[in-house]
């Protein structure tokens, strides 16, 4: 990717961080036209999309990212960050606040299978711990238990609301066997 479209996602991202929301997805959308085949400008406005809650065009985005994805296998860190790793979790994450759960626990499964075949374990723990979020939601105690084995005590993240893992331990308590 070039320089500019690198300093044009920053300034998006800048906007955005400063509530200038409408600004922001101006220039991600512009870039998504200018940039059909960059995953980079397909994450961004998805993003912005999912700061808004517009969750559905953030799927889609993101979809539309793994699909460019899918066609650049070199393509696999940015600054550290596994990209394929960070789409199917972001993805699983919106598809999640839509309330598709199986949908957003194959996204978090298909991230947790990139973690093994990279190697990596920047993701797993939370990959775990969301994966354990949706399977409760759909009353699967013994798979979230199993997932929740990965996290540690003192896990916590934003998911629909502020949870721990303690929180999903509690709620896996009150499913049945």
């Amino acid at each position: 990717m070039n320089l500019n479209v690198d300093n044009l996602i920053s300034k998006a991202k800048k906007m955005a961080r400063n509530d200038n929301n409408g600004g922001a997805m101006s220039l991600a959308s512009e870039l998504v036209e200018q940039y059909p085949n960059e995953v980079r400008v397909w994450s961004l406005r998805a993003y912005l999309h999912g700061r808004n809650r517009n969750y559905a065009d953030a799927v889609a985005d993101l979809t539309r990212a793994i699909e460019l994805k899918a066609l650049e296998p070199d393509l696999s860190f940015d600054k550290g960050v596994l990209i394929a790793v960070d789409l199917y979790f972001n993805r699983g994450a919106d598809r999640f606040a839509l309330g598709d759960d199986q949908s957003a626990i194959d996204d978090f499964t298909k991230g947790l299978d990139l973690c093994d075949h990279y190697k990596s374990d920047d993701y797993r723990e939370t990959l775990h711990f969301w994966r354990a979020e949706g399977l409760l939601r759909l009353r699967k105690k013994r798979e979230a238990l199993s997932d929740l084995a990965h996290v540690s005590a003192d896990f916590s993240f934003w998911t629909y609301k502020l949870r721990t893992k303690a929180d999903l331990l509690a709620d896996c308590d009150k499913l049945a066997d």
